[in-house]
């Protein structure tokens, strides 16, 4: 049979097998067996020796790794109690940032404590933490207690999206007010907090399943000490202090080091130095199956299947970056775009991004406040800023391979209205690369409930095959016309 020509889309060319769902998921399981594998972590460094492994085996090129200055945290020691009534709960990770410097200098390094007996004074109690909620309250030298709020339902992605695909009808309008844990009030509260001289703070997970084991991304400038508690455990600290306790104990110690992330990077070189980047992040706060083994075993399944393409049936380069650093800062991204993106005179031009992030099932709020857990997909967006046909390309994608419960999203619209992509490519996109970025947010995603049982199997080998179908296309598009 004779060949397609070198500019038709791959998908109309291709000889190899399809992804395989099982292999996708073994390298999932390989990856959470190194639990927590935060930068700096013995087990970081385990997850990047067995990518490069990996990306060796798999035959790309110019496999290296990058490191850059990130940071680590750790709590030695923390207490909360209330009129002596102890309260389980957990520590804020980066709160009591009073080193020599912020941390994203990398001048914060060092021991951290409330001192020996902790910080004892009354909790006041500020509700929603909204600004007439401070107005009403003296802070100066207390505790606050606030509720933590997630403020990024799914209706409102759901109502943005440019394309829903739902063929069955599944989505539910009763869980469309569930709000994923990325975006929330945790910085204008803790600010209003600060600013009006707080000795600390409660978090109280107001919207979330009963766990206080979260460990959200990287917040600047918390500079006082602070923990999160269960909305049950909120709700006992409200009992007290209706009774008339006051008084509260908080006690956190442990020290922060500046570290190295490590982000490793390989490539399959193509006709023209033009590439595309397939990308995802490696770290994770906890055994992470969706947060990000899942978006790291895909962009393996993207480098082994792309392997096995003749360099002459590849019109562009093609480059994999699995990042560090998504926790703590970003540093490791950001020194990415200073090295392959903004520098002058490189010989490889990244003129598309590919991000793919979060296989996931689908949770909820149980009835009885504890982590429910369905069979199925989480909604999730494919934020893109390509051009009308790519577009296209991306709605047949998610359609040919069944990608249930997918909204596309346009990320010049959304961007400018919610501060910065919500996904890992937020650097590269701001660095003017036009980027395609699948990812979902279920409740779980800071959690230590992220295990591997919460990745949704059946998606791995669709999603795989669906951005496989994206990256030929992308690959096929003159670079000049990819973007919008």
């Amino acid at each position: 049979m004779a060949s397609k020509p070198a500019d038709a889309p791959l998908s109309d060319r291709r000889t190899t097998a399809g992804p395989d769902g099982d292999q996708i998921f073994a390298w999932i399981r390989d990856l959470t067996a190194f639990s927590a594998r935060g930068t700096q972590t013995l087990d970081d460094h385990r997850s990047v020796d067995y990518l490069l492994g990996k990306f060796a085996d798999f035959g790309l090129t110019d496999v290296q790794v990058q490191e850059a200055d990130s940071l680590h945290w750790h709590a030695t020691r923390s207490e909360l109690s209330v009129g002596g009534t102890p309260i389980p709960h957990a520590p804020v990770v980066f709160s009591f940032d009073s080193g020599d410097g912020p941390f994203d200098t990398g001048k914060g390094s060092g021991p951290f404590s409330t001192g020996p007996d902790g910080i004892t004074a009354d909790i006041v109690d500020v509700g929603e933490g909204q600004e007439d909620d401070f107005a009403a309250a003296t802070v100066d030298g207390k505790i606050v207690l606030f509720n933590l709020r997630f403020i990024l339902p799914r209706r409102a992605l759901l109502n943005a999206g440019k394309f829903v695909y739902d063929p069955h009808g599944s989505i539910d309008a009763s869980d469309l007010d569930t709000a994923n844990p990325y975006l929330s009030n945790f910085e204008d509260v803790v600010q209003r907090a600060i600013a009006q001289g707080a000795a600390g703070f409660v978090a109280v997970l107001a919207d979330y399943f009963d766990s206080h084991d979260i460990r959200t991304e990287y917040k600047a400038d918390v500079t006082v000490p602070g923990l999160w508690v269960t909305k049950k455990a909120g709700e006992q600290i409200r009992t007290l202090t209706a009774q008339g306790v006051s008084a509260a104990t908080l006690r956190l110690e442990g020290e922060r080091t500046t570290t190295p992330a490590r982000t490793v990077i390989g490539f399959l070189p193509g006709v023209s130095s033009d590439t595309i980047m397939v990308q995802s992040h490696h770290d994770s706060a906890w055994e992470g199956g969706v947060e990000d083994a899942s978006g790291t075993a895909e962009v393996l399944a993207l480098a082994h299947h792309y392997s096995q393409v003749p360099q002459e049936q590849r019109p562009k380069t093609l480059m994999f970056v699995l990042m560090d650093s998504h926790w703590t800062g970003y540093q490791a991204h950001q020194k990415f775009v200073d090295t392959f993106i903004t520098a002058p005179g490189l010989p490889r031009r990244i003129v598309a991004n590919v991000t793919l992030e979060h296989i996931a099932k689908q949770a909820e709020v149980g009835p009885g406040g504890g982590l429910q857990v369905f069979d199925r997909p989480e909604y999730r967006g494919i934020f893109e800023n390509v051009s009308p046909v790519l577009k296209s390309v991306i709605d047949s994608a998610v359609a040919a391979h069944g990608l249930e419960r997918t909204v596309r999203l346009d990320a010049d619209e959304l961007v400018p209205l919610m501060g910065e992509l919500p996904t890992d490519a937020e650097f590269v996109f701001a660095a003017g690369v036009p980027t395609i970025s699948l990812i979902s947010g279920p409740l779980y995603l800071y959690d230590r409930a992220d295990t591997l049982d919460k990745v949704h199997k059946p998606d791995l080998a669709p999603v795989a095959s669906a951005f496989i179908d994206i990256v030929d296309h992308l690959a096929a598009t003159p670079s000049d016309r990819i973007g919008n």
